[in-house]
């Protein structure tokens, strides 16, 4: 079974050519105790009031997960979460992978419940499939607010897979999972093959995940409407370029 490399998240060039080799990797010590801990609790609240399959998407359905809980506009919850969007090191490396300037295309809280089964095979590039090009559109970050192992749903990740032709599916002997302790993150590209995992135990799994694409694309995510234009407002100049905001109204980017 193969494995997808862990490094520190402090050896940039390491992490970068683990994508570029496996489409994949875990950065160990992304975050630290403290700042993990405190993100989990700006997120407990919102979790409780959501029903287990119940999305702000809309009902439950299998790819979103029927024992699964997710929410977007992370910005309203917690003040940790700006500091995530404009992380120094996922601008550098999504600057250095897309190309120019990047914007965000959405931030999403992912709870992986009891029960769970695993997610369908997907690339999150195919997201913007009419955008036909042979290089990355995307560049994610899922960041463990909990420990990630394989019996409570870490993510299924086929290492190589962002090489394959679109139409190959993978092989049991293919999968590796990345299990990985709170305060780390898999980065990885838009091409690699992936799911969630199936969750056999009795405590959620809990990620962030926000991802990075050219400014040229659409972003999934309207951040006037999940967080709020009064919250836009309040941050930095440069994160609120991020999410495509402008106190003076709406901008065209040529």
């Amino acid at each position: 079974m193969p494995e997808l490399a862990r490094l520190p998240a402090t050896d940039h060039t390491g992490l970068q050519a683990a994508i570029d080799r496996d489409g994949g990797v875990i950065a160990l010590d992304f975050l630290p105790p403290h700042k993990t801990a405190a993100l989990r609790r700006d997120f407990e609240q919102a979790m409780q009031d959501m029903e287990w399959g119940y999305n702000d998407e809309g009902t439950p359905e299998a790819f979103s997960g029927f024992t699964t809980k997710r929410f977007h506009g992370l910005l309203k919850y917690s003040p940790d979460v700006e500091s995530i969007l404009a992380h120094p090191q996922l601008l550098t490396m999504a600057r250095e992978r897309l190309g120019g300037r990047v914007i965000i295309s959405t931030g999403e809280l992912m709870a992986i419940g009891n029960g769970e089964v695993k997610q369908r095979f997907h690339r999150d590039a195919d997201s913007w499939h009419r955008a036909k090009r042979d290089d990355d559109i995307l560049f994610s970050a899922n960041i463990a607010l909990t420990d990630f192992c394989q019996g409570n749903g870490a993510t299924v990740v086929v290492p190589g897979s962002h090489r394959w032709d679109v139409s190959r599916e993978p092989l049991p002997s293919e999968l590796a999972y990345a299990e990985m302790p709170a305060g780390s993150a898999l980065l990885y590209g838009g091409r690699i093959v992936h799911s969630g995992g199936a969750n056999n135990t009795t405590e959620p799994r809990i990620g962030l995940y926000v991802g990075y694409i050219p400014c040229w694309l659409r972003p999934i995510e309207n951040f006037a409407v999940s967080v709020g234009a009064d919250r836009l407002a309040t941050l930095a100049a440069d994160t609120a370029d991020l999410l495509c905001y402008r106190r003076s109204g709406f901008h065209v980017v040529l």
